[in-house]
């Protein structure tokens, strides 16, 4: 009689387990730190390319092969002429980019601040409308609302240009300011309206009891309690408004009412480019939103996280 004899694996030693599952933990560490390396070496090098540009001379920039990582002799004679004497390159053309730089930087600023300001206070009072009031055609209202958020602004461009130019708003910083605030609105809307939303109403309840009038509970309880979602739409139109080409490209034809990123474009002329000072003004323009999202990062994502929380 033959016997069979069961050959059984043994288990492998506990040591080995933990030695496998540490390796491929590791791998995928690895892995994810490279990935990340690349898309961050992937966003990073157009700005680390602007503002070694902003520091080379041109002699630098146009040699061929181009080989400047980072230039032999660093100078900030391109900021200088920013604000001093250098010229403006448009069709042959000089201006004293002083001029030129100076107006766009204030232009900027008024038009990005006017704008924040109206977005904040609209998206603040619509959000409260359509989170807490009842009335015929609110769904109707909200999603016509919400339909012009995916809208393309080039559809209404003709339109937009005849209405602001029979109204005699061309080349202001009144016509900008209320085509960018209409085009921004919607999504602070949304923004606000999901973030009042989430607001207990018990707290509302408690104070028509105590005797608030509505506009004493929106001054009082609302506001306070909205806060970081209205910092938020403030920084968001903000930032919208700073970074916005497209419309003040073809609303604006003077240097009295150009903001910053249009006369970025100016340093390109009809035989040359000047890259180097273009360059220092990029960094100029890019110093403030940089800052801006830099020290009040915890307020924009406190504020987009509970929002985007409270409309799912």
């Amino acid at each position: 009689m033959t016997t069979y004899r069961t050959l059984e694996r043994e288990p492998a030693p506990l040591t080995t387990t933990r030695t496998n599952t540490r390796v491929r933990k590791n791998l995928r560490l690895a892995f994810l730190y490279a990935l990340s390396a690349l898309v961050l070496f992937w966003s990073l090098s157009p700005i680390y390319w602007v503002i070694v540009s902003s520091i080379s001379t041109r002699a630098e920039l146009v040699a061929s092969p181009y080989k400047v990582w980072f230039p032999s002799q660093p100078t900030f004679q391109n900021y200088i002429d920013l604000f001093t004497t250098g010229p403006k390159y448009r069709d042959g053309g000089f201006l004293p980019t002083a001029d030129l730089m100076t107006a766009g930087l204030r232009n900027s600023l008024v038009y990005s601040l006017t704008t924040a300001a109206l977005v904040t206070v609209a998206a603040t009072g619509a959000g409260y409308i359509f989170a807490r009031m009842r009335f015929r055609l609110k769904g109707a209202a909200f999603f016509y609302f919400m339909l012009m958020m995916p809208l393309p602004i080039w559809v209404s461009l003709i339109a937009l240009y005849f209405i602001l130019s029979q109204l005699g708003l061309i080349n202001s910083l009144v016509g900008l300011t209320l085509i960018t605030t209409t085009l921004i609105l919607p999504l602070n809307i949304w923004l606000m309206t999901t973030y009042i939303r989430d607001i207990p109403t018990e707290i509302e309840d408690a104070a028509f009891v105590d005797g608030c009038s509505r506009w004493q509970l929106v001054w009082r309880i609302i506001i306070p309690l909205a806060r970081p979602g209205m910092t938020a739409t403030f920084l968001v139109a903000l930032l919208t408004a700073w970074n916005s080409f497209l419309v003040p490209l073809i609303f604006t034809n003077t240097a009295a009412s150009q903001p910053m990123t249009v006369v970025l474009s100016f340093f390109i002329g009809q035989y040359e480019v000047a890259w180097e000072s273009m360059s220092a003004a990029a960094v100029v323009t890019m110093l403030p939103p940089m800052l801006l999202a830099l020290f009040f990062q915890r307020y924009l994502v406190r504020g987009l996280t509970v929002g985007a929380v409270a409309g799912s």
